[in-house]
């Protein structure tokens, strides 16, 4: 995102001080409950109960004021995860843990702009990251950077995932038990005994999705696909897709009542392939902590494959927050099964398994945002970060 001057006029007056902080508070609610791009200027006005001229004399456009806001946001998570001790691994690991939760429930709405934030302002993607990276390093006297990124996904996406998945539903509470829970986590991992990964774990391949494409309706998703990855779900227009399939835009509607629908079609095809690939990997080994491992290695693997599916479902959590939740909602169901009787096999040490779902799937959140959104480490890196994260999956920190 590229932003122009924060203000175009800086308010001296206390009615204009009044007008201003109003069109802060107005673009705030808009932005966080529906995102970016589907927030106009004249939306903001109208909730400001001013004329959108006058939003012009104190900001020069959208981004400007988003830019303004996402500022403060970071300034306020920033200081609420600046009084974090380091004396202890204990101390630091429970009030990370908590003091990121804090925010998320006493700040819900500049949690939700710091979530669409990272993904369409590189400059605060790397802020935050800069920010987490050096309190890892500073409490774990870790200066590598593949260990460090292991670090970093096993210690801090399970709690943010945790606020992302909420936060998708509007639910803003969190439970001291799952709060105890992810500080246990972090502290010990799952692993009850000494176990040490099989490394058949990082020896498997992932082969690319085989599509039909003799079918209409095949067609169209596949240029919808293409379409929504590379120039994004709002510039995507319905003929620009008709046109990928080699079809007239009436045929489109044949198939699909709009952009939605086809959007929707997407991320459940996505979903059900994903899961696939993940059982066909984690089924050729017999101990789910081998298991686990296996899954995050064919997860990236496949979406390396498919980029394009996973810029398709991240983008979706900010345009239809329904879709996403259910995408998610059959990842987590899907876990619990297998959860269980790990723990009950004595694989796992115990813990609530929806909660246990969450922090598993949190890890592999933000492993792919590293390796398909940010292409940050090789293959040869990724499979060192993932000896790295076997020992804290199962030992913890």
């Amino acid at each position: 995102m590229v932003s122009r001057e924060i203000t175009r006029r800086n308010p001296v007056r206390s009615d204009g001080k009044r007008t201003y902080e109003k069109l802060i508070e107005s673009a705030l609610s808009l932005f966080s409950e529906k995102g970016y791009h589907n927030v106009s200027v004249s939306m903001i006005a109208k909730k400001s109960l001013v004329k959108t001229a006058t939003f012009y004399q104190y900001f020069g456009g959208k981004d400007v004021i988003y830019k303004t806001i996402l500022e403060r946001a970071f300034d306020a998570f920033k200081a609420r995860m600046s009084d974090i001790p380091f004396s202890t691994r204990e101390k630091f690991v429970e009030k990370f843990v908590r003091s990121y939760l804090d925010f998320y429930i006493s700040q819900p709405l500049f949690h939700r702009i710091l979530h669409e934030g990272v993904y369409i302002d590189r400059s605060m993607f790397k802020r935050i990251e800069k920010l987490f990276t050096e309190l890892i390093e500073k409490s774990q006297g870790v200066s590598n950077r593949l260990k460090s990124a292991a670090i970093r996904w096993f210690l801090t996406g399970p709690v943010r995932f945790v606020s992302i998945f909420k936060s998708i539903s509007r639910d803003y509470t969190i439970s001291e038990k799952l709060t105890a829970e992810l500080i246990d986590f972090a502290l010990r991992g799952i692993d009850p005994d000494e176990y040490e990964m099989n490394p058949e774990v990082l020896k498997m391949n992932v082969k690319p999705l085989r599509i039909e494409v003799s079918s209409t309706r095949m067609r169209l998703l596949q240029s919808a696909e293409k379409l929504f990855g590379s120039k994004g779900y709002r510039h995507t227009m319905i003929l620009d897709i008709a046109r990928g399939a080699g079809v007239a835009k009436g045929t489109f509607y044949i198939y699909f009542d709009g952009k939605k629908q086809i959007l929707e079609e997407l991320v459940t095809t996505t979903n059900r392939a994903l899961r696939i690939t993940l059982l066909s990997a984690i089924r050729k080994f017999q101990d789910r902590r081998d298991a686990e491992i296996a899954g995050y290695n064919a997860f990236v693997k496949f979406f390396m494959l498919h980029p394009k599916m996973y810029h398709i479902v991240r983008e979706t959590e900010f345009f239809y927050p329904t879709i996403s939740q259910d995408y998610y909602q059959r990842i987590l169901d899907g876990y619990l099964k297998p959860l269980r009787e790990a723990i009950s096999s004595n694989m796992f040490r115990p813990f609530n398994v929806e909660h246990l779902a969450l922090f598993l799937m949190g890890i592999g959140h933000f492993m792919g945002e590293d390796m398909v959104l940010r292409r940050k480490f090789t293959h040869d890196d990724f499979a060192i970060c993932l000896k790295y994260l076997s020992k804290l999956l199962y030992k913890g920190v």
